[in-house]
């Protein structure tokens, strides 16, 4: 018999949309499954054995089936292949059908809550499945039987367990399918092909079971050493396969870390390699670098497109993982494990199921975190053989970081990635920041603001007389100019507060609060000194220019747009009235183009 964990393996937007959906298909499987018991499971007669087993023992043993099992992960679903197919033979000619299916779903049902930890629509699925196919098979058995009596009963055991599992096949086919997973219909079959072979061999030593208890029940205890060496060799089998599997993964991906000339897609194929080993949904890597450098993110998570090198905004979480592990002196560890708090929080924070997180370093140095979260499937979680697995990892990876060619090309990508960010935040000519950056930094200045109450100025300059010099002394000597006064315009203002060129001759300053009138006019009057300067040109060449300023003061009831329009509309206000003009918003200038007495100030 097979189970699946399908539904929680899909990405969170997909879930959320195709929930119903499933929810429809569980209830349908479950309608069906308790018609079919009340309506027929109920009237098929008991067997006549010499053993009588109390309910609960069956119970006992379908729990255990359900514990004992063989995980096989194909792409991001995990089947588990159990016992189950044995003690449902065994119980088809030991005990009523009624029972045997009760004990089925009550047995399974146990070892899904406690061991695997599985609620809600997951569970649902799951016993609503076993229900179905336990109905469905004991029918088959009882209905085959009349006609295969005696010594070919064995043959409706058989086919009672194969309908059993195609049946369950189509549910987890179907409920995959619903939940978003890239399956065609062609793929059907092999998914028959991997459940029926281990369903078929586990069911025949269930009929010898069967056979054995019914003629010589206390020999029963001989077919204990074959069924566990059964499903021993068969975990081993599959265990020794995936260390293969992992051993190759990492040895293809250390030697591309170590010889990639590309960080970024070494980086994404790594950790998308990384999280296929764990059949985690996600896998991170945060890199500090070297001295002050911005520390960086790169993640692979399903459903999502891979992130590489990005800066990382919020490194608490990650220097607090740090701090644990050096406190603990365990620098790899998953949650649920001693002394492992720390990593609780983190997954609790962030939503996760679980996780497992590496420090990874080299002689002493820290040089940043390899974290797995989200174990697909649900099939138990993290164990100990993933944390010396993950171990493993980190230790390559720093080691790559450490000799390898990858921080230098790190440190390369980091400080294109810095110049870049700076290019499209800064004004190429005057390297004050742009439009974009002032926008940002008002927007988040009145955020503050809205908390502390501390409320921010903006003045809007516009330069007057720059259009003679540019016309006049050509264009070089225009952006000589406006470099020149940018530079001023720097030094004038506070350190905290931000001088921005929004384009042409149009230059902005934000005041941070809080700032009142007199502290603006303080401003002011640096840069009208500023302005009182002349700028050579070259060439024995020199120009001065004014300024015509509008400022705006913000409050409960400026958002960012009304805040730039209102000093943009006092600017053009100062404009009109003459050069080197200072005039303060005010309302009646939304109505009025020209006050009778504009609340101005004179240039000194």
């Amino acid at each position: 018999m097979t189970t699946t964990d399908a539904p929680s393996g899909t990405p969170t937007s997909q879930r959320i949309s195709t929930r119903h959906r499933v929810l429809l298909l569980v209830m349908l499987l479950a309608a069906a499954g308790g018609a079919l018991f009340l309506t027929v499971v109920r009237q098929l007669p008991a067997p006549e054995t010499p053993l009588a087993l109390p309910w609960v023992t069956w119970v006992v043993a379908f729990a255990a089936t359900e514990v004992f099992v063989v995980h096989v992960q194909l792409q991001r679903d995990s089947h588990s292949f159990s016992l189950t197919d044995l003690v449902f033979v065994a119980g088809l000619y030991l005990i009523s059908p009624t029972a045997l299916v009760a004990a089925q779903v009550a047995g399974a049902g146990l070892a899904l809550v406690l061991h695997r930890r599985q609620f809600g629509l997951k569970l649902f699925f799951n016993l609503a499945q076993y229900a179905l196919a336990g109905s469905l098979a004991a029918t088959v058995f009882t209905a085959l039987g009349q006609d295969l009596a005696g010594q070919w009963s064995w043959v409706a055991a058989l086919a009672a367990v194969a309908v059993s599992n195609v049946i369950g096949c189509l549910c987890i086919f179907g409920v995959m399918r619903l939940s978003g997973a890239p399956l065609s219909v062609r793929e059907l079959p092999g998914m028959v092909g991997l459940a029926l072979p281990f369903a078929l061999g586990v069911a025949a030593v269930g009929l010898l079971a069967g056979d054995i208890a019914a003629h010589s029940p206390a020999s029963l205890g001989l077919l204990a050493l074959p069924s566990v060496l059964l499903i021993a060799a068969y975990r081993a089998y599959t265990r020794a396969r995936e260390q293969q599997n992992n051993l190759r993964l990492l040895h293809e991906v250390t030697s591309l870390l170590y010889n990639s000339d590309d960080a970024q897609t070494a980086l994404t194929d790594f950790l998308t390699a990384v999280r296929g080993a764990f059949r985690a949904a996600s896998a991170e890597l945060v890199l500090f670098g070297e001295g002050d450098a911005v520390p960086t993110l790169s993640r692979s998570r399903e459903g999502e497109k891979p992130v590489a090198l990005r800066a990382l905004d919020h490194r608490e979480d990650a220097d607090r993982l740090v701090t644990a592990a050096e406190e603990t002196g365990v620098p790899t560890t998953r949650t649920g494990a001693a002394g492992a708090v720390e990593l609780e929080r983190y997954t609790n924070r962030h939503g996760l199921k679980d996780a497992m997180v590496s420090v990874l370093s080299t002689e002493g140095r820290v040089q940043g975190l390899l974290l797995v979260s989200g174990r697909l499937g649900d099939v138990g979680t993290f164990a100990g053989s993933d944390l010396a697995l993950l171990e493993t990892f980190a230790r390559h990876v720093a080691t790559s970081l450490d000799r390898g060619r990858l921080e230098t090309d790190l440190r390369r990508v980091i400080e294109l990635q810095e110049e870049l960010r700076h290019a499209a935040m800064h004004d190429p000519l005057t390297e004050l920041p742009n439009r974009t950056l002032f926008l940002d930094r008002t927007e988040n200045g009145l955020n503050l603001a809205a908390r502390n109450g501390q409320w921010p100025a903006v003045l809007y300059l516009d330069l007057d007389g720059f259009k003679p010099v540019n016309d006049t002394h050509g264009h070089q000597a225009g952006d000589l100019l406006l470099k020149v006064f940018a530079q001023r315009l720097h030094e004038a203002v506070r350190t905290a507060d931000t001088a921005a060129r929004l384009g042409g001759d149009e230059f902005a300053v934000l005041l941070h609060g809080a700032i009142d009138e007199d502290g603006v006019e303080r401003v002011l009057d640096r840069i009208r000194a500023q302005l009182d300067l002349p700028i050579e040109l070259g060439g024995g060449r020199s120009a001065k220019v004014g300024a015509s300023i509008g400022v705006s003061f913000g409050g409960t009831d400026t958002d960012i747009d009304t805040l730039i329009r209102r000093a943009d509309l006092a600017m053009y206000t100062a404009k009109r009235r003459g050069r080197g003009t200072t005039v303060y918003y005010d309302p009646a200038l939304e109505t009025d183009t020209e006050p009778a007495e504009p609340p101005t100030t004179a240039a000194r």
